[in-house]
């Protein structure tokens, strides 16, 4: 599933692409990728691009039209295997690289669920192999009940807060998107590596330093899968706008590392499973 590094990064690169693009028609595919009435934003004009948490946000208004009560937005969550990709040409979309789950590099494929056609005709094609994800027409962006790791008001005291008023596993609490919104889990288990602490270690548990080492450790793992451009993992079902692959799997710590050596102190790492999620970790150094 895309996490905020890899939202982020697709955010980044299909924003200079698509301000100011014109929607002339949407196809929808699958029915049960798309929410709302189509009509609603015919003929409205992308003016921005935006991400709240593990959700992109296409902010529309009507052309020419600039008032705040004309705006509406088009929503889209990637869930665990959705992608977004840009062609300059719709009706003709060749990539460089092969897209997985299609077994090519041509759009629309067998995965394409909405193709979102903008009036110089260039467009949008929304895959999702297991249809989970999804595209929603609101009036509002639709915002996780969370604070975003990027956000200004994202500090230490807020994770201390959080970890002081309950007993969930400190990994669950985590990724719970109504607490702490864009961490998945790629970037939770890297950043409880660096911090030294057990993804099984209750949360109220932590000491004052450990809480503080996670804070730096949570920054800088989201940091460093940006500068990647996020994960391309095993499965490699996440890709950027134009085919192409994020960085950031050659450097995970534990993660998807089960059975190889810890990078620090060589022993083998581990992996458990709990709340339906792997969680990867050294047995020495993040010790229960």
């Amino acid at each position: 599933m895309p996490e905020l590094p890899e939202v982020e990064s697709i955010k980044r690169q299909l924003k200079p692409n698509i301000i100011g693009k014109i929607i002339a028609d949407i196809k929808i595919l699958s029915p049960k990728n798309f929410v709302g009435n189509k009509n609603d934003v015919l003929n409205r004009k992308i003016v921005s691009v935006d991400r709240y948490g593990k959700v992109l946000v296409l902010k529309l208004t009507r052309v020419g039209q600039d008032r705040p009560l004309q705006e509406n937005f088009l929503n889209i969550h990637f869930k665990l295997s959705g992608q977004i990709l840009f062609s300059k040409n719709v009706n003709s979309a060749v990539f460089q690289n092969i897209i997985p789950f299609t077994g090519g590099n041509k759009m629309p494929a067998n995965t394409t669920r909405v193709i979102i056609k903008f009036t110089d005709g260039s467009g949008l094609f929304f895959n999702d192999l297991r249809k989970f994800g999804w595209v929603k027409i609101s009036d509002q962006p639709l915002k996780p009940k969370g604070i975003d790791v990027l956000d200004k008001k994202f500090a230490l005291s807020i994770v201390e807060g959080l970890t002081r008023k309950t007993r969930k596993p400190v990994k669950v609490l985590l990724m719970d998107q109504d607490l702490i919104t864009g961490i998945g889990n790629i970037y939770a288990n890297d950043s409880l590596f660096l911090a030294k602490v057990h993804p099984q270690r209750l949360s109220n548990s932590l000491t004052k330093k450990e809480i503080t080492l996670l804070y730096k450790s949570i920054k800088q793992t989201i940091s460093e899968g940006l500068k990647d451009l996020g994960s391309s993992g095993a499965d490699e079902a996440f890709i950027l706008p134009d085919g192409s692959r994020g960085g950031h799997q050659r450097n995970f710590l534990v993660y998807q590392r089960e059975k190889q050596p810890c990078l620090v102190c060589k022993t083998i790492i581990k992996r458990v499973k709990h709340n339906g999620r792997s969680s990867f970790f050294c047995p020495k150094c993040q010790e229960l």
